[in-house]
């Protein structure tokens, strides 16, 4: 690779990392589409570790952030993890570390959606609701208490 080609990508990933967080592993699959040698995406990758552009306990704070304000459960945020191949056991740690109340955060949810409708409903209906609450990634114990509260 030249060096205006080496450049370009460097000032290429800094522009991304400018936007936005992005794991090692994102980097790297960006950077083998524009063509880079492996060895050029260690060295420029670690060099952004080394400067802390990279942070993999960043990325994954930000990441959980997210998903609760978009009020998703736990089972909806560590499958979406797995899908980006986060460390679980960084996960697990993030998410302990937030003291995250599901319940209350079932409840969020279902009101966001629900508040304006009918309180009383037919079989169909709570099922509809139900499988709402379960894509959403909340249990049958938060989704139960959250219908119980509203």
């Amino acid at each position: 690779m030249d060096e205006a080609l080496q450049k370009k990508l460097k000032n290429y990933v800094l522009w991304l990392l400018g936007r936005q967080e992005y794991s090692r592993r994102e980097l790297t699959q960006k950077l083998q589409q524009k063509e880079a040698t492996p060895e050029f995406i260690e060295a420029l990758l670690d060099w952004c570790e080394e400067h802390n552009f990279i942070n993999e306990q960043r990325y994954v704070e930000g990441f959980v952030r997210r998903h609760i304000a978009k009020k998703h459960g736990l089972k909806r945020i560590q499958s979406e993890a797995m899908g980006k191949r986060i460390n679980r056991a960084l996960l697990e740690s993030v998410i302990e570390s937030f003291e995250i109340d599901w319940f209350g955060l079932a409840q969020d949810a279902y009101l966001k959606k629900y508040s304006n409708s009918q309180d009383d409903f037919d079989h169909k209906e709570k099922a509809k609701r139900v499988r709402y609450l379960m894509y959403r990634g909340f249990s049958y114990e938060q989704i139960d208490f959250a219908m119980q509260a509203q």
